[in-house]
């Protein structure tokens, strides 16, 4: 399927790619969403590929992932052996997918690293590594990152909710 030029559907897959980056996903994850948004029928990995200038390879990874997401879905069309995709019009769905599978584990990960690191201090201070003053200092650092972490925790389930 050819698709005309537009400058909008480019400034929609320069969007997707922007919240590719944001999310820590393949560019043409955020490519692929993109050309698809603004797609009036589904699309073949064929036609993203030639469109997007990105390798089969890309367009299935990209594919996959956003279907695990619920950002796109794969239709049938009368007629033909491949498969095609098309968005499903909610562009939340998008970010809650990478929410849900790339920032909430690794913020999960980041708290476990704090308070590891926390514990440590403490026995690092126990076996004389530190003075009392050093370890002041470095625990309440270590702290304010805690705290930091906590609010942004807390905070990023609410703008899931509201998208």
């Amino acid at each position: 399927m050819s698709i005309p030029r537009s400058q909008t559907r480019h400034d929609m897959i320069e969007v997707g790619v922007r919240l590719s980056q944001i999310l820590s996903v393949p560019k043409s994850t955020g490519q692929v969403y993109g050309l698809l948004y603004l797609t009036v029928g589904p699309l073949s990995l064929d036609d993203l590929v030639a469109q997007l200038g990105i390798s089969k390879a890309s367009a299935s990874l990209a594919t996959r992932q956003l279907a695990s997401w619920g950002a796109i879905r794969r239709v049938w069309v009368p007629g033909e052996r491949r498969d095609f995709y098309e968005v499903i019009d909610a562009i939340g769905e998008f970010i809650r997918g990478g929410y849900a599978e790339i920032i909430k584990p690794r913020l999960n990960s980041s708290e476990r690293r704090l308070n590891k690191m926390r514990s440590s201090l403490e026995e690092e201070l126990r076996q004389g590594l530190f003075s009392a003053d050093e370890y002041q200092v470095m625990a309440g650092r270590l702290d304010k990152l805690r705290h930091i972490h906590g609010k942004i925790q807390s905070f990023l389930p609410l703008t899931k909710g509201l998208l």
